[in-house]
């Protein structure tokens, strides 16, 4: 008896996963974000809260741009980046994300049928526990860049704690794909404030482009520490878009840009 009631829990939870999967997977190809403008901006007026700056030029133009910002949490990331996203996308959406794979899978209904799972390039944890860009992925990524216009968002951080900057957790993808395609870096702050014991993301800043100075007689060793001087550049820009007690690592974000930039020979 015992034995026939736990063959029967499991096939309902098998059942159920691959029923849950197969609506999932509908609601997913309405792709709404992507097939509709009126939509995008009804889901930017539908995320509330939430006051962003007045997009840049830097993110308007027919050229290719790196969106770079600190990570509060997951989801309050992933809201502001959408509203971001519904804010520069006129005739077509041009903005995707890196972020990880539960982002999609573990989306609510509304995120789903706006269809998210298009705009995230998917980054799976090794088993060392780090995240890594396999070799197609990468070239998605390059070649969205190829795009005219197109921008891609990712952290330079690769955990959330606190308001999400980490001087010992850089992560160099962005500069590394900056270099690689000469495109610049654009700096966004995620000004977060705690409501109920949690942090929310209450107003999204732009800062200036950062272009990649020159790095083409860089050997091996120094171009590694070049693509991390480029991302804790990057993060001090950013640093100084947030309002000091939420900079993380970086509240001292002029005294480290000082010495970034001399270690860069930018003036």
């Amino acid at each position: 008896m015992g034995r026939g009631l736990r063959y029967t829990q499991a096939f309902a939870g098998v059942l159920k996963r691959r029923t849950v999967g197969r609506v999932g997977s509908a609601l997913g190809s309405l792709a709404l974000l992507d097939r509709s403008a009126k939509v995008r901006r009804l889901t930017d007026w539908a995320i509330r809260g939430l006051e962003v700056e007045p997009i840049p030029p830097s993110l308007e133009g027919t050229r290719a741009a790196i969106l770079v910002s600190n990570y509060p949490t997951v989801s309050q990331s992933l809201r502001a980046v959408i509203k971001v996203g519904c804010r520069i996308s006129t005739e077509h959406p041009r903005l995707r994300a890196i972020a990880r794979p539960e982002i999609v899978t573990q989306a609510n209904t509304l995120f789903k049928a706006l269809g998210v799972g298009q705009f995230v390039f998917p980054v799976h944890k090794d088993q060392a526990g780090a995240y890594r860009l396999e070799g197609r992925l990468v070239k998605d990524i390059l070649r969205w860049l190829d795009g005219p216009g197109n921008v891609l968002w990712l952290s330079i951080t690769g955990r959330t704690r606190g308001y999400g900057l980490l001087e010992g957790d850089l992560r160099t993808r962005a500069a590394m794909f900056s270099l690689k395609k000469g495109v610049p870096l654009v700096p966004m702050g995620l000004v977060t404030r705690e409501k109920k014991g949690k942090l929310r993301v209450v107003g999204v800043r732009f800062g200036a482009p950062i272009y990649p100075p020159s790095a083409s007689e860089l050997d091996d060793f120094q171009r590694t520490d070049y693509l991390i001087d480029l991302t804790k550049l990057a993060m001090c820009e950013v640093a100084r878009l947030l309002p000091p007690g939420q900079r993380g690592d970086f509240e001292d974000a002029e005294a480290k840009l000082e010495e970034t930039n001399r270690r860069l020979g930018i003036s």
